[in-house]
């Protein structure tokens, strides 16, 4: 007695001549794809009735168990020329159950635009603090951020040495104004900026050519005999009668100057004449 094939399904895999599984429908099975190679495959189902009619249906899949894997520097149908770097990165897999995280985290440099921005942000900051910032009320009269003493009055009296917090607050200013052209020591920067130690400017009786300096800045003047090409720019917009006193009292008697110091009153003179 042979057997009734009709009124069945069998179900073929890819090209197989031999169907995986034959049953009655309906039917419900269980497709391992472990077993599979990654990739393309096709599952093919041939359903016979009691007639002896077929129907077909062609069910194309892809299998991926093996791990995932990430490319970057190369996408589908990119045209290359010369030597081209890829960075690849594999993770996961239907039989790493276990796997661990970053490795799905493909490593990438840093956009130029993410490290332009910060540093915007960063300078952007750095000037506002420095501009808008203000001491605490409890250190604000002390020697470190006030540029003025208990009594009111900042500079001292022409002639004589500057007080120690006097100093301190000249040293300062001249540390954040003047040093990076100038250098901490005074020596200056060979042909580019003046040294201000033993400089006869500095070292003058009369203040007036140093104070102009400070308030209006010069360029490309001989001292010496040597040329200085770098300008020096003015600052009578940014620092006060005092703060100018406090910075030339300072070069006038440091680095082995001992000159006369002077008064906010000469400075104030010397710019409403050059105003």
């Amino acid at each position: 007695m042979s057997e009734d094939n009709s009124n069945l399904i069998h179900v073929y895999l890819d090209d197989g001549d031999e169907p995986i599984v034959s049953y009655r429908p309906p039917v419900r099975f269980e497709l391992d794809t472990t077993q599979l190679e990654d990739g393309p495959h096709t599952l093919k189902v041939v359903a016979t009735d009691a007639s002896g009619h077929k129907g077909v249906r062609t069910i194309p899949f892809e299998v991926r168990n093996g791990p995932g894997i990430d490319v970057e520097g190369l996408q589908d149908n990119d045209m290359l020329e010369g030597k081209v770097p890829i960075l690849l990165n594999a993770y996961g897999g239907a039989k790493e159950p276990f796997w661990e995280p970053s490795r799905a985290e493909t490593p990438a440099p840093v956009p130029t635009w993410a490290w332009v921005l910060l540093l915007v942000v960063v300078a952007w900051s750095a000037f506002y603090i420095a501009q808008q910032w203000n001491a605490p009320d409890e250190f604000a009269s002390s020697p470190t951020y006030s540029l003025f003493t208990g009594e009111g009055e900042y500079a001292q009296p022409a002639g004589e040495a500057p007080s120690r917090s006097r100093a301190n607050i000249g040293a300062t200013l001249y540390r954040t104004s003047c040093s990076s052209c100038h250098q901490g020591n005074g020596e200056g920067v060979a042909g580019a900026f003046p040294p201000l130690a033993g400089d006869p400017v500095v070292t003058d009786e009369d203040p007036t050519r140093h104070i102009e300096i400070i308030l209006f800045g010069m360029q490309g003047k001989a001292i010496e005999g040597v040329e200085y090409s770098a300008a020096m720019p003015p600052f009578a917009k940014q620092l006060s009668d005092e703060e100018v006193a406090a910075i030339i009292n300072h070069e006038r008697t440091s680095w082995g100057n001992d000159a006369p110091t002077v008064t906010a009153e000469e400075v104030q003179k010397v710019r409403a004449e050059g105003d």
